[in-house]
């Protein structure tokens, strides 16, 4: 009997991202195990930011060893907690010695086994808000300049990667960031904290193009699923949010297929991390 090959399972590739580890010299890694097991079988591995507590080297080493053994390329953007490094340029050169390409404004194009080709963004973002999209500014005029200026900067940034990858022939395109683009991944973070875990211009950025997936951390009082203003689909995977790496499959069309625990396990799994990581 003739065997019909189901052409949209075999386009499909699998995505284990996760961000906020804060991982420190003096405690063990919340994710060590879990995380090579989902990546066991993964096309893609995404570390959005936040992978260290305070950007020392031993802590960074520390991470190197922990991913080390994934073979599935792995690629990682910079939090603030990161960003605390004083040599940023060993920091950098430590993580790729753990099989991670840091992405900092940049774009490549990964072809999976299955031979999809894959456009990926990287960048850490800022805050800023979410004024006027989609909740009002609550910052003060001069710190709102101040922030604005950054936004504006890492949102140019993120124009010109998205830009230089539309030149390229790519089945699906994915931004990694640590901030997050929309209010929708929230969840249940102050509002008067919306303009440190974010801003509108990001999410705007991204509708402009053809963009699949935005996955981002940061927010640990945040909610796994939401979307840009615009529909793009976006995944908060912050480790306080869901317990674990996240596991989302996306077919060659750009559907997207969230493979995550039930919400009552989420919610267990994700209040015994919170009680080993900080808030941003």
């Amino acid at each position: 009997m003739a065997v019909v090959k189901d052409i949209e399972t075999e386009t499909r590739i699998r995505i284990v991202a996760v961000g906020d580890v804060h991982l420190r010299i003096d405690t063990p890694p919340a994710i060590d195990r879990s995380l090579h097991e989902a990546a066991a079988d993964a096309d893609l591995v995404l570390l959005t930011g936040d992978l260290t507590d305070n950007g020392r080297l031993p802590e960074v080493e520390k991470l190197a060893g922990l991913l080390s053994g994934i073979e599935a390329p792995t690629y990682a953007v910079l939090g603030n907690h990161d960003r605390r490094s004083l040599r940023r340029r060993e920091f950098r050169r430590v993580l790729e010695s753990g099989g991670v390409a840091l992405l900092d404004g940049d774009s490549t194009v990964v072809t999976v086994t299955n031979g999809v080709r894959i456009g990926l963004v990287g960048i850490g973002g800022y805050g800023g808000g979410f004024w006027p999209d989609e909740a009002p500014d609550l910052l003060s005029t001069r710190l709102s300049q101040a922030v604005a200026v950054r936004a504006r900067r890492e949102a140019v940034r993120l124009e010109a990667a998205l830009d230089a990858l539309a030149l390229e022939d790519t089945d699906l395109t994915i931004v990694t960031m640590h901030y997050a683009p929309t209010t929708s991944t929230l969840g249940l973070e102050p509002m008067l904290k919306h303009w440190m875990l974010g801003n509108s211009i990001l999410g705007r950025v991204v509708d402009r193009h053809d963009v699949t997936l935005v996955v981002h951390g940061h927010a640990h009082l945040g909610n796994y699923e939401g979307a840009t203003p615009g529909g793009t689909p976006v995944r908060n995977v912050a480790l306080p949010v869901v317990g674990r790496p996240a596991v989302i499959e996306v077919d060659a069309d750009g559907t997207v297929h969230d493979i995550v625990p039930s919400p009552d396990a989420i919610a267990i799994e994700a209040s015994r991390v919170a009680r080993a990581t900080d808030s941003p």
